[in-house]
């Protein structure tokens, strides 16, 4: 996805959210308004899009995690897009995994909410096509993700990595199932 298309203020969106995590996220579903979410996947949309962010615990994000890529640990973000081509309606789910993601938040120093912000940016520009398999589709995501957030009022996400000594640059951030239709 090298041609970014011109990001309009408003895109249409039909956004669904269920929370299954489980009581012991509770505050998560706090932090997790309706509106932040909106907010979050509207700023990082292309076109109108039908997605669904879907908050599990652990027992099903390694299920998932297993089922769809064959790793079987939880992972933060999984993205199922369903569109086949460029032509297609931008739908797709977006998993994140409640234990996850709070771990990582406390591990990198970070709010909470900053890294659901980051995350749900992350599997909405998954759902529209965007990867980082490659170096050059890494920096382009990351890039776009970095403007995104600052648009929100969030801070670089990746600006540890960037003033870190040089490392390959393979993103251990956020996963993408394997296909069936996921980009």
């Amino acid at each position: 996805m090298s041609e970014r298309p011109p990001r309009s203020p408003r895109h249409a969106l039909a956004l669904t959210s269920q929370f299954v995590a489980g009581p012991a996220f509770a505050a998560h579903k706090t932090l997790l308004s309706r509106t932040a979410l909106r907010r979050w996947v509207q700023a990082a949309l292309l076109a109108d899009a039908e997605l669904t962010l879907r908050f599990v615990d652990a027992e099903e994000g390694q299920t998932l995690n297993r089922g769809y890529r064959g790793k079987d640990y939880a992972t933060n973000v999984l993205t199922f897009a369903y569109a086949q081509d460029d032509s297609d309606p931008v739908t797709g789910d977006i998993v994140l995994c409640c234990p996850v993601v709070e771990r990582e938040a406390n591990e990198q120093g970070i709010a909470l909410e900053a890294h659901y912000a980051h995350l749900i940016v992350h599997g909405v520009l998954h759902a529209q096509g965007y990867d980082h398999e490659a170096d050059d589709e890494a920096q382009e995501m990351e890039s776009l993700e970095t403007e995104i957030l600052a648009g929100l009022g969030y801070a670089d996400p990746y600006a540890s990595e960037k003033s870190a000594p040089a490392m390959p640059a393979t993103p251990a951030k956020a996963s993408t199932p394997a296909k069936p239709r996921r980009t």
